[in-house]
């Protein structure tokens, strides 16, 4: 009776409470790796340079400390790859309102609306900046590509023969034509291998690349070295490139600069970094956080299906 409903109700709210915290756990490693804290750092900072002037109420001095904190922890754990110049444009802009809010008595009220107008500006320069790397790319229409990918061992799969990888599963679906050069473990260097594989008939290739680097401790400058080869090797014309971004933890903004700044130089399509952590990020999509399960597999096939569409669409 009572005694058992009572126990069921305990285990329900356990259940509720849990997934609750999962889901929250995920949400906010998903707002982080993928930079989209960024953004709302970007937002409280600006709110907090609005709030400056009703600051001689201590409520709302108090407010705009606090979301100016938040705003430059969530910029700083972002890892959002921006030129360094542009970082240092906004932390001496942010640093000199600091002070002249600080040291407001010692400045014309022109002189700190000035201050704020100009801090505000340039962290919203910097989000529309940023934006652009957050959209699904347009992609010109191929016909009926042959997609080639070089992964590690997302891709390429841990050897149980229970579980289709992606690529298999993207084929069979979406009638795409797939070839695999893959093998787990491999980084950017190693893949250099993979990617001599690549037939001149592979005329769409995507670079599913560079996470073991990020968790193996190799060094940025031989990421880029490595990357640099990797792209050398696969950009051919005609061929259509596309790199997946990889999700960033705090401290790796380097990673991501090189990953961008060479994918301008050889005209490679960068895929947002939100699309691959989505995946990784779903329950139950991964046996150990980076390897794919049957339904990681079959999330992934179709995240890569929308984002590669456009070039693989039949009409």
């Amino acid at each position: 009776g009572g005694r058992e409903d009572r126990a069921c109700l305990t285990d329900l709210c356990e259940n509720s409470v849990g997934r609750f915290r999962a889901m929250t756990s995920a949400w906010m490693i998903h707002h982080i790796a993928s930079g989209q804290a960024f953004f709302t750092g970007a937002a409280c900072l600006i709110a907090a340079i609005g709030l400056s002037r009703w600051a001689d109420r201590r409520t709302f001095r108090t407010a705009r400390n606090a979301m100016a904190g938040l705003g430059a922890i969530l910029v700083f754990v972002s890892a959002t790859p921006l030129a360094g110049w542009a970082y240092a444009v906004l932390i001496l802009s942010t640093t000199a309102w600091a002070f002249g809010e600080r040291l407001g008595g010692k400045f014309s009220s022109r002189t700190i609306g000035t201050m704020r107008l100009g801090t505000a500006a340039v962290w919203l320069a910097a989000a529309m900046m940023e934006a652009p790397y957050h959209m699904t790319p347009a992609l010109p229409q191929l016909g009926r590509p042959t997609l080639s990918v070089v992964g590690d061992s997302l891709t390429a799969g841990t050897g149980d023969a229970r579980i289709v990888g992606w690529p298999a599963i993207l084929e069979r679906d979406h009638g795409v034509d797939v070839r695999v050069h893959a093998k787990a473990g491999v980084g950017v260097a190693d893949a250099l291998g993979l990617a001599n594989e690549i037939t001149p008939g592979e005329n769409l290739v995507l670079l599913e690349i560079g996470g073991n680097d990020l968790l193996g401790g190799t060094s940025a400058a031989r990421f880029e070295e490595g990357l640099d080869r990797l792209l050398a090797a696969v950009v051919r014309p005609g061929r259509l490139v596309a790199m997946m971004e990889l999700p960033l933890p705090p401290t790796f903004n380097a990673f991501g600069r090189i990953q961008r700044r060479l994918a301008q130089r050889y005209h490679v399509t960068l895929i947002p970094k939100r699309i691959l952590l989505g995946v990784l990020l779903r329950p139950g999509a991964t046996s150990d956080t980076v390897h794919l399960t049957e339904a990681g597999a079959r999330s992934m096939a179709e995240s890569v299906w929308q984002a590669l569409r456009p070039a693989v669409a039949r009409d």
